[in-house]
């Protein structure tokens, strides 16, 4: 008897899913599921999205970035520093005005200043976590590099 039950059961909710229209996930993926899981039951994500704390998707991104706010700050100001001395290596580590040589301690003296600033897409001091490595190469090779004082120098003279 129980067996009967359960087979009318499972005819019922397969009535069900093949009935349920398809819909967009709630979660923001783009997938077209049906509103109705297996037994019937009313879904609004796909599988492995039902258990969510949260309807809006970012809202886990934004709650880790808000409890880890001072290391992701930290690794940030060491990948600035880490990529301005790479650029600074590969336009050979010295000012081309006074032969003023980087010693592993002095990046933050170094400035790089475009020959022509029409052809400048982006400041490369600012820019240097925020673009890939090959688009700061093709902007580096329109650059001198320079310390400050002669890069106050040769702004100081062109005008």
């Amino acid at each position: 008897m129980a067996s009967v039950s359960k087979e009318v059961k499972l005819r019922y909710f397969r009535r069900i899913y093949r009935q349920a229209p398809f819909v967009q996930c709630a979660c923001g993926c783009g997938k077209k599921v049906k509103n109705r899981d297996k037994y019937g039951r009313p879904r609004e994500f796909l599988n492995g999205h039902n258990g969510r704390k949260y309807a809006d998707p970012t809202q886990y991104k934004r709650e880790w970035n808000h409890r880890n706010r001072k290391s992701r700050q930290r690794y940030k100001a060491f990948y600035h520093r880490k990529r301005k001395v790479d650029c600074i290596i590969y336009k050979g580590g010295k000012c081309n005005d006074c032969s003023l040589r980087y010693d592993g301690t002095n990046a933050a003296i170094f400035h790089f200043h475009h020959k022509n600033p029409k052809r400048k897409d982006f400041a490369v001091g600012n820019q240097v976590i925020n673009k890939a490595w090959d688009v700061i190469l093709k902007e580096l090779d329109k650059c001198v590099l320079l310390c400050a004082n002669c890069h106050e120098l040769r702004h100081s003279i062109s005008f």
